[in-house]
């Protein structure tokens, strides 16, 4: 072969195995992982030439009664427990938490919280179906009462929508 053929094409397939490499390793981490893109519940208006999602509101209403001071105080468990893996509207290691009390009902999530390994073990579909999407990465178990899993939640329900209240999260243009 001609070595300055060769001088050419080494250099461009080795930066092409390198970046393959990398993209393989962040898939496998989970750092590539999108939530499907969903209009479900946005809001479109037809804005001049284009469509823009409306902003939701900055938080979605507490039910009547709730305690301010648990949400606060689910705030701060919310941030000492659960923000190294969670966030409110997007995934980081863990799913993102907006409508968890849509998705699972309170007495299933106070188990999932406390041990969620049990819960897969027991062979709970919606658990084995958690565990296996993100790459069978174990949820560390709490030790957290029911009343401080009921704070955390409120919290969550609390910050629904927050991220997207600053302006609209969708764009499309024709």
């Amino acid at each position: 072969m001609n070595r300055n053929w060769l001088e050419l094409v080494f250099p461009a397939a080795l930066g092409l195995l390198v970046v393959t490499i990398g993209v393989f390793l962040m898939s496998m981490t989970g750092l590539l992982h999108e939530e499907p893109l969903s209009l479900e519940n946005d809001v479109v208006e037809l804005a001049g030439d284009s469509l823009r999602a409306a902003p939701r509101p900055a938080t979605i209403p507490l039910p009547p009664g709730t305690d301010p001071a648990a949400v606060a105080a689910g705030d701060a468990l919310f941030k000492g427990n659960c923000a190294q893996c969670h966030a409110i509207n997007d995934v980081v290691v863990g799913p993102a938490l907006a409508g968890l009390a849509k998705r699972r009902s309170e007495s299933w999530l106070i188990p999932w919280v406390k041990n969620s390994s049990k819960v897969v073990a027991s062979g709970d579909e919606y658990a084995v179906k958690i565990y296996n999407q993100y790459q069978k990465q174990q949820m560390p178990s709490f030790q957290l009462s029911d009343d401080e899993i009921r704070q955390i939640l409120l919290y969550v329900r609390s910050q629904e929508g927050a991220a997207s209240a600053a302006g609209p999260g969708l764009v499309v243009v024709d």
